[in-house]
């Protein structure tokens, strides 16, 4: 099965969905940076907001949804951390994507992607 059939059958994607690229994982691996530089003191807070924000910026700029953003991430996170399988780290970006897909609560429903 293919990456975007698995990615299919687990509902991270539409029928018809692909993943076109993953910089997702490096935006937020930039924006994960930016909150432990900031912890650490390594910047300021304008700092830390700054590199936030212009994540964000690109993030909107290459994905049309929290959705499309979601398995862009989960992608990148898979190739990182399980190798190409479908390990812990893919199980709970599943888990995190069906949450904040489905639940009523979700930022995904309250904050528009664009």
């Amino acid at each position: 099965m293919s990456v975007e059939a698995r990615f299919r059958a687990d509902g991270l994607l539409e029928p018809d969905g692909r993943v076109r690229t993953t910089v997702a994982y490096d935006y937020g691996r930039a924006v994960n940076l930016a909150r432990w530089g900031l912890s650490a003191r390594y910047c300021a807070p304008a700092e830390a907001e700054q590199a936030i924000v212009y994540a964000g910026a690109l993030s909107k700029s290459a994905y049309r949804s929290w959705e499309e953003f979601s398995a862009s991430y989960a992608l990148g996170r898979v190739l990182r951390f399980d190798g190409e399988s479908y390990g812990p780290f893919y199980e709970q970006n599943v888990i995190a994507h069906r949450l904040l897909a489905e639940s009523e609560g979700s930022p995904w429903r309250h904050i528009p992607w664009r």
